[in-house]
């Protein structure tokens, strides 16, 4: 099996953007994204859309390994969304499932099985505070000194924030207002790229190819992600490491005050698109940090309007 760097390599390329800035011009943005939807199928279909059921398979870096496993992300308009991912641990064992929900303004989460294994994925670029920022750090001591009402809100508007991109990134749904501000070029062609701004969440670029008009990217700025996997006696077995060569250390104590992430470029990279029931949706979604990749996304299916049970997004 590859190393899974080289399965990744194609997309340094794709992120590797000369971007040349222009004044903001919302008539040419919103004349672009007309175009994108009519691309990806039309806006008939699209606005049709109220539910997706999304599955498929992941690999994310986790300092120098690599954590797998399936995910399933179902999201309903216009304010519901779960996310289970089934991972498979370093050096096996028991696998994981940890779920995380929105449910209108309710938030919730879980981790089941795993034979008391702890995962956490803290600050995906969105949340604001909320853990530790070394493996080695016990993350439910730092997360029992933050205020109770403080962390929900932050994970209700991290959580806020993934379901608008998700929406930007499949249904090309803008949560905000969209502007034309640049030009990019990269050894593949030119795209288009549009802010997309909202008083409640963290600016977003998408490019748009020039020639096709399919999504390509979707950047915004927030702290670099940071993966813990724990076992009984609280050994980490592996820590992400942060943006700017800031690695979260196994061997740091857990007494000290919570370090502060350093500010990154995150990239949501979208490519392999196939027709669904007549629209165009990408297969393969991979994250970035700095142009690092750290995750890839392999999906195998995509069900559109699905009757989720009553009890999906509940507790």
């Amino acid at each position: 099996m590859k190393q899974y760097a080289w399965h990744l390599l194609g997309v340094a390329a794709l992120c590797g953007w000369a971007t040349t800035v222009h004044a903001q011009d919302a008539s040419k943005g919103a004349a672009l994204l007309a175009d994108a939807r009519r691309a990806l199928g039309g806006e008939d279909k699209l606005r049709a859309i109220r539910a997706l059921d999304v599955r498929g398979d992941f690999k994310r870096a986790a300092g120098q390994t690599t954590v797998s496993g399936e995910l399933q992300i179902r999201l309903e308009l216009p304010g519901k969304l779960r996310r289970d991912e089934d991972l498979s641990l370093p050096g096996g064992g028991p696998a994981v499932i940890r779920t995380e929900v929105l449910d209108g303004s309710t938030v919730w989460e879980g981790v089941s099985g795993g034979g008391g294994v702890f995962i956490g994925r803290f600050g995906r670029g969105d949340r604001a505070g909320g853990g530790r920022g070394a493996a080695g750090a016990d993350p439910q001591r730092g997360l029992a000194q933050i205020d109770p009402a403080r962390l929900e809100e932050a994970q209700r508007r991290a959580r806020q924030t993934e379901l608008s991109r998700f929406m930007l990134a499949w249904l090309l749904t803008v949560n905000g207002d969209a502007a034309w501000v640049a030009t990019a070029e990269s050894p593949d062609g030119k795209a288009d790229v549009i802010e997309i701004t909202s008083a409640n969440a963290p600016a977003m670029r998408i490019f748009l190819d020039q020639n096709t008009r399919m999504p390509l990217m979707i950047t915004w700025q927030g702290a670099a992600p940071q993966l813990i996997v724990r076992g009984r006696r609280g050994a980490a077995a592996a820590g992400q490491e942060a943006a700017g060569g800031q690695r979260s250390d196994a061997g740091q104590s857990g007494n000290g005050p919570a370090a502060r992430r350093e500010q990154a470029t995150l990239q949501m990279t979208l490519g392999d698109y196939k027709a669904v029931n007549g629209l165009k949706l990408p297969h393969l979604i991979t994250r970035a940090v700095n142009d690092m990749t750290i995750e890839e996304w392999t999906i195998d299916s995509y069900r559109i309007n699905p009757s989720f049970k009553a009890d999906v997004f509940t507790k």
